[in-house]
């Protein structure tokens, strides 16, 4: 709210005025000369309630604030006008002023007072500082003093330590040279009685070091004097242990010998488990001391020297009650199977086998390694087993038994289980010998088969009662047949078991077969000679090495094969050439089926001398008799010398081409003698007549008149009478000989091969007749008169024959 100003008087200062009219329209509403904003209006406000707070505040209670306002307009100038008012408002402003500066100069003076207190700090602080520079030069002067007392004290530490180092050194140095009085006297105290236990291990020990000191350090004074006493001590020290080790041997032998002498009627195990027994129970007194010094082997030759001495003496000791007592157990075993060498040869081989695993294993209680020793050893306990079985060689005089011993040394005795051990080497070479000699006699024994069983061979006359044994044993056969049908199988000889083993290999099943299944395959009625070969070869195959197996093989199948020849011929002399030809054809078909399983090439080189060259040279040597003593290069001698040398020639023989060589022979035999059984006339006449045509086809401008009928073999009766001849001895003749096919090889595959060239051929034949007709000046009548058959008519007729022999009985 604005006051009642006083009106001006006509005499104020125009300034004045001027303020007045200023303040007058400081405000004013229409021009005013400060306008303000609302938020100005509002912050006016708000001071001018400030200063009415302050100078006029609320009456709180009616004395205290009559009282305040008393007060307050007592200091209260009194305005009388805008002068007086812009004075009391500028002193007001001025003490506001002053009010507000009053806390700085507070705060001026209690600076002013501090300021005081820090120069008095600072004072205190120069003083302190010059203390603590006094103080740090003496503190400098002390840590000088420090630093050289203490590396015045590490040098002396340092020199102590050399010192102790030097002094431990000497002390180590001198142990190695003090120590062996001490180590003396422990080798005298121990060496006696205690030689098995770890104080005499590392007395020994220490000697080892002090002789490998030695050894670094032999620019030592006193160095190889001492050494030489070290090495002199060990090998006291290890010669203490030799005599022990040796001690306890030998008095387990003796004990051992004593009970043996004892229990003489003890049996061959008890022995043995005896033998086995004592020592391993007597191997824990050296086996301690006996590792130290395997463990030291390598180390120098004393170790090794000792080791050998003591393997020595435990074979020393080892070897003479062993070689007693093997040997005698392989005569034992050799009095009660001295009848059956399978089972002697077997027993033997199985004994030796168990001691040489027995000897290693006792042998192992004593000692870690082996050692050339225990092979030579095991080897002197194997050769008794050769000393006892190579006298039975030369006794036994059988293949059998000796292809069955190749097969048990060959397949049980040295099968891979037992090559594959270190310890049954020995053992190995001496059944390798042994099989060797099995197999040198048995090549021996086998040239004396081939020699006198095949080669010298002389057939009984039931060997060659072909066909009265084929005929017998089909009678037998089909007589069980009738009253037991169902045990046909039954019907078979210990014979026929063993050729049963050859005659149907299993690596050979694959292959057809063309001998037949007759009664006389299945009994093994075979020629001597043949069964025997062939049961001969089935053994060896197994027995012998490929070389030596196809060397002998082949000796016996020429051998074979020239015996079943020779009796052919008898046969054929005998009885008839058809069979001699089917019993050769047959035992050749047998030999080449048999032969076929083994897979061995029975191709051999041999070796022959040509001597053709010579007699050529010879022949020139007469001619220049002459020049025999000339000097220059045309001397008769010399070219003698050089080109009739004789010339090596070197030949493959092969018994199966041999063979297929004589079977083709053979069948060819037969073939034409039955051809010419059945047709022997006709086929007379047909070459007859080929020479009269070739004569007409060669000379027809002379004969004009010649021809086949003309002549008297040519005549029409006569060439009907052959033909008839032929048909009738085709109708009779062809059962017999198939027959006879069907009683031999049983076979009607075979048979149809071997009777088929013969069947072409009588039909050629009959086609040649035909065409001579034609040619030979036959007319139609006397064609028809000859009624030579048609081929399609012989391979009917051949064809019904053959028939009706399938339906024949075989007993016709």
């Amino acid at each position: 709210m604005s006051r009642p100003v006083a009106a001006k008087s006509p005499g104020e200062d125009p300034v004045d005025k001027q303020v007045v009219d200023n303040v007058a329209k400081w405000q004013s509403a229409d021009a005013p000369l400060a306008p303000l904003t609302e938020l100005q209006v509002d912050l006016v406000y708000e001071l001018g309630d400030m200063v009415a707070s302050i100078y006029y505040p609320k009456k709180e209670t009616s004395d205290g604030v009559a009282a305040k306002k008393e007060d307050h307009l007592g200091h209260m100038p009194v305005v009388s006008n805008n002068r007086d008012f812009i004075r009391w408002m500028i002193k007001v402003e001025t003490d506001i002023q002053h009010e507000n500066l009053k806390n700085f100069e507070q705060y001026y003076k209690r600076l002013e007072k501090h300021l005081q207190n820090c120069e008095t700090v600072s004072k205190h602080s120069e003083y302190t500082v010059d203390s603590i520079g006094n103080l740090k030069g003496t503190y400098q002067n002390v840590i000088e003093k420090t630093n050289y007392l203490h590396n015045l004290s590490e040098q002396l530490m340092v020199q102590q330590r050399v010192l102790k180092e030097k002094k431990n050194d000497i002390r180590c140095k001198l142990k190695y040279f003090v120590y062996f009085p001490k180590c003396q006297e422990m080798v005298d105290q121990l060496g006696q009685a205690r030689v098995n236990t770890n104080e005499y291990t590392e007395v020994l020990n220490n000697i080892d070091n002090s002789i490998e000191y030695l050894e670094k350090n032999s620019n030592f004074k006193e160095s190889k004097v001492y050494r030489m006493k070290y090495e002199s001590l060990l090998g006291t020290a290890l010669s203490c242990v030799y005599n022990y080790v040796y001690r306890i041997v030998s008095e387990t032998t003796k004990q051992l010998v004593s009970v043996d002498e004892s229990q003489t009627s003890a049996n061959t195990d008890s022995v043995f488990s005896l033998y086995y027994g004592k020592f391993q129970s007597v191997s824990i007194k050296v086996k301690l001391i006996l590792d130290y010094i395997e463990s030291k082997n390598d180390l120098n030759s004393y170790y090794k020297n000792t080791l050998y001495d003591c393997q020595k003496a435990y074979f020393t000791q080892r070897l003479p009650i062993l070689e007693v007592a093997v040997s005698k157990a392989l005569l034992d075993i050799k009095s009660r199977h001295k009848n059956d060498y399978s089972v002697l040869f077997r027993s033997c081989c199985l004994f030796i086998i168990k001691v040489c695993i027995d000897e290693s294993k006792c042998y192992s209680y004593f000692f870690n390694s082996a050692c050339p020793q225990l092979h030579e050893y095991l080897g002197s306990l194997c050769q008794h087993l050769y000393d006892t079985l190579r006298p039975c060689l030369i006794v036994i005089n059988y293949i059998e038994i000796l292809s069955e011993l190749c097969g048990i040394l060959k397949n049980e005795m040295l099968s891979e289980k037992v090559t594959g051990e270190d310890h049954l080497s020995r053992y190995v070479e001496v059944i390798r010998q042994l099989l060797e000699d099995v197999e040198e006699r048995l090549v021996f024994r086998t040239n004396v088969f081939f020699k006198h069983d095949l080669n010298d061979y002389r057939p009984s006359p039931g060997d060659l009662a072909y066909p009265e044994k084929l005929q017998q044993m089909e009678n037998i056969v089909l007589e069980l047949r009738e009253k037991r049908p169902e045990s046909r199988a039954l019907v078979v000889s210990l014979e026929s078991q063993e050729v049963a083993q050859i005659n149907a290999p299993t690596t050979a099943t694959h292959l057809r077969s063309y001998t037949g299944n007759s009664p006389a395959d299945l009994h093994g009625m075979w020629y001597p000679t043949v069964k025997r070969t062939l049961v001969c070869l089935s053994r060896l195959y197994f027995c012998l090495d490929r070389d030596t197996f196809q060397g002998l093989a082949q000796e016996a199948l020429i051998v074979c094969v020239r015996t079943v020849h020779n009796a052919a011929d008898i046969i054929s002399s005998r009885k008839t050439p058809i069979d001699g030809n089917l019993f050769q054809i047959k035992h050749l078909l047998i030999i080449r089926e048999q032969i076929a399983p083994f897979q061995v090439d029975f191709t051999t080189k041999e070796l022959t001398l040509d001597f053709s060259n010579v007699q050529k040279a010879a022949v020139e040597l007469l001619h220049k008799r002459n020049l025999i003593f000339s000097f220059s290069s045309n001397n008769a001698l010399l070219e003698f010398l050089l080109e009739g040398t004789p010339k090596v020639k070197e030949y493959l023989v092969d018994s199966r081409k041999e063979i297929d060589k004589q079977l083709k022979l053979c069948c060819e035999s037969f073939i034409a003698y039955v051809t010419q059984l059945l047709i022997g006339g006709l086929l007379d006449w047909i070459e007859k007549a080929e020479k009269i045509l070739k004569i007409i086809r060669v000379e027809n401008t002379i004969f004009n008149d010649l021809t086949v009928r003309g002549q008297g073999f040519g005549r029409t009766e006569n060439v009907a009478g052959l033909i008839k001849d032929a048909q009738k001895n085709m109708k009779t003749r062809i059962p017999d000989v198939q027959r006879s096919m069907q009683l031999y090889l049983a076979n009607q595959e075979t048979e149809f091969i071997l009777f088929r060239p013969v069947k072409n051929n009588i039909i050629n034949a009959f086609m040649q007749v035909d065409q001579i007709l034609l040619k030979g000046g036959y007319s139609a009548d006397d064609q028809l008169q000859i009624a030579c058959p048609s081929p399609e008519q012989i391979n009917i007729l051949i064809c019904s024959v053959s028939l009706t022999i399938d339906q024949e009985p075989l007993n016709h």
